[in-house]
């Protein structure tokens, strides 16, 4: 510095404070087109980032009285417009961009805000349909969230009463339009929830997306998801989508539609009942004829017919043991008269009385001998007899089925199967129990190769 000279010196605040004032004068107000890099929100309240392009950066800060009316969300790799001015902070000697304002660039903000919120509640698992609540089929009663003083309302009615003359209607009025939409939506759902209606119906006419808005904020979202009571979304016209119709269990295409969804149409749903009652009908007969042939089937067997033939065989040698019994009896007891009668042998012993006596004693011994051999041979074939009947009445086909076994028939031939080779995959079979049939469909073939030795 020469002498003599008088130059004016800053301090640094001086100089910052100057700067900032020359800034904020010469940029008052301007649009800068850039990409967000390192966002920051602090305390959800501020925002910071660096605004970029393919050469340089300036970093620019957003307060909360200004963002807090952004309908989208700043991320990294937006590319956006901020309208604000150019300012310095003093502190630390950096310039930045006070914004004002943000628009995306290539979309408006409200359709960016109704992508972002979308893929953020589907990410949360807000639209999967296992989350979806089911209409009820006759509710006592229907909650209606719309405007009193429009069309939707008069139209829902006369829905109502076309389809059924007997339903009770609860409307809860509510703003469809405007900044407070979306609150009065809320209040309105937990109003019906509070009131006991069985199924809320929000409805609406068509309109702008600016019209529609209340239906696609985050708090109406949360709450549909959060509601007990199933929800149908009537919002706008068929062309019309809400973050609203995502959430709710039921999307209807107009308020009118929605009206159809809550309740069951009188005439449609006695055709229904009449048609399953006919099915019904059908069905027990096509049942009780199967029954029948299967019931015939069985008592034409054989062993049902003539249950007696299968102890016949016994009985006839129990009968042909008694003959040759009594015929031997017969011929010993004839061959013991004629030795007795022989006067030869009457002399030869020489006392005939006591000789009488003596045969009278051997004759009832044997006598007694032959009745224990009859009752013997009587007592073995009625125990065989009754082993035979038991192990028939253990091998016939009730108690077999009843062991829980079952015989297999093709679906329309009457004679079972003994091989899987009998059969293709495809076919249909019956499969008799004793108790009923089953109907089944072959799906697979597994040949068994059975063995008849220990490991």
């Amino acid at each position: 510095m020469e002498k003599g000279t008088q130059t004016k010196v800053f301090t640094v605040s001086a100089l910052n404070a100057s700067i900032k004032r020359m800034l904020e004068a010469g940029f008052c107000s301007i649009w800068v087109e850039g990409e967000v890099s390192n966002y920051y929100f602090h305390h959800r309240r501020h925002m910071y980032f660096d605004l970029k392009d393919a050469h340089t950066k300036i970093k620019v800060a957003m307060f909360y009285q200004n963002n807090r009316n952004l309908m989208f969300e700043i991320n990294d790799g937006l590319h956006i417009l901020v309208n604000g001015y150019v300012s310095l902070y003093e502190k630390r000697g950096e310039y930045q961009v006070i914004a004002t304002d943000i628009k995306p660039v290539g979309k408006g903000s409200l359709i960016l805000a109704f992508e972002q919120l979308k893929e953020k509640l589907e990410k949360n698992g807000y639209f999967k349909q296992e989350n979806k609540k089911k209409l009820p089929v006759l509710p006592k009663i229907i909650g209606l969230a719309t405007s009193t003083g429009g069309a939707v309302l008069r139209d829902i009615i006369s829905v109502l009463n076309r389809r059924s003359d007997r339903f009770h209607l609860v409307v809860r009025n509510v703003n469809v339009q405007g900044p407070a939409c979306g609150e009065d939506v809320c209040q309105a759902i937990d109003d019906l929830v509070q009131y006991g209606v069985d199924v809320i119906i929000l409805a609406r006419g068509g309109g702008s997306l600016e019209d529609l808005w209340g239906f696609n904020t985050e708090m109406v979202a949360e709450k549909i998801f959060q509601c007990p009571l199933p929800i149908i979304s009537a919002v706008g016209h068929e062309t019309d989508f809400t973050i609203s119709d995502f959430v709710a269990d039921v999307r209807a295409a107009t308020p009118s539609v929605g009206a159809e969804l809550a309740i069951l149409d009188k005439t449609q749903a006695l055709e229904q009942v009449h048609t399953h009652i006919r099915k019904l009908r059908n069905l027990i007969a096509a049942k009780t004829r199967v029954c029948r042939r299967e019931v015939g089937f069985l008592l034409d067997r054989k062993i049902f017919k003539q249950p007696q033939s299968i102890i016949i065989p016994s009985l006839q040698a129990f009968d042909d043991a008694s003959v040759k019994m009594n015929q031997r009896i017969r011929e010993r007891l004839r061959l013991k008269q004629e030795k007795l009668r022989s006067p030869a042998h009457l002399l030869v012993k020489g006392d005939l009385l006591g000789q009488i006596k003596s045969r009278g004693l051997v004759t009832g011994s044997l006598t007694s001998q032959l009745l224990f051999l009859i009752k013997k041979i009587v007592s073995s074939k009625k125990s065989r007899a009754e082993v035979l009947l038991k192990g028939l009445q253990a091998s016939s086909p009730a108690a077999i089925l009843g062991k829980g076994f079952g015989v297999v028939y093709k679906e329309k031939k009457d004679l079972p199967l003994k091989s899987i080779r009998d059969v293709q995959i495809g076919e249909n079979i019956r499969v008799l129990l004793k108790d009923g049939t089953l109907y089944s469909k072959i799906i697979h073939k597994l040949q068994k190769k059975w063995s008849t030795t220990d490991g």
